[in-house]
């Protein structure tokens, strides 16, 4: 896909503040028949998580994305993250992982959009997926602007950091 200048300039700026606050950042990375372009990684310990939490914001490039396609990329993007993690204890044993997968776009329409900020991503024990998107054509992100039951606790500051990193004109 040809990147344009606004949308190179916005992931540089996204790569940009990962790295001012410790993320890991691997480019190109292969996983289960696709590339994610770029794979950022924090893994700290937090109070608040009960122990290890490891962090991940997992980004691939679509010329038009549909609701199915960005289902199957947060999957995928879940499953890296999983995959990737350095703490060997499973999710639950002082241990949380989350995985923003976030998916650049030229084209997304509305009902993929809609989707995005009114459906609840999909539940898993002691870990968070969360599909985020980035319409280069409007310049905006779109992600689940809810806080569902399960995880209450947790959506507010999954929502505080998709802004600090992603959204425009955001300080570290």
């Amino acid at each position: 896909m040809e990147i344009s200048g606004k949308m190179n300039s916005w992931l540089t700026e996204a790569r940009n503040r990962l790295l001012a606050v410790g993320f890991v950042i691997v480019d190109d990375v292969p996983f289960n028949g696709r590339t994610f372009k770029i794979v950022a990684r924090r893994t700290r310990f937090e109070i608040a998580k009960f122990g290890f939490h490891e962090t991940f914001f997992i980004f691939t490039e679509f010329s038009d994305l549909e609701t199915e396609g960005l289902r199957h990329f947060s999957a995928d993007a879940f499953r890296c993250a999983k995959a990737r993690k350095i703490i060997p204890l499973p999710c639950g044993w002082f241990e949380a992982v989350s995985c923003f997968a976030v998916a650049v776009t030229q084209m997304v329409d509305e009902a993929t959009q809609q989707s995005v900020r009114e459906k609840a991503p999909s539940k898993h024990f002691a870990a968070w997926e969360i599909p985020v998107v980035y319409d280069q054509g409007q310049d905006k992100l779109s992600y689940f602007e809810r806080t569902p039951l399960w995880g209450a606790f947790y959506y507010s500051g999954l929502r505080k950091q998709i802004e600090k990193f992603l959204g425009k004109g955001a300080k570290n």
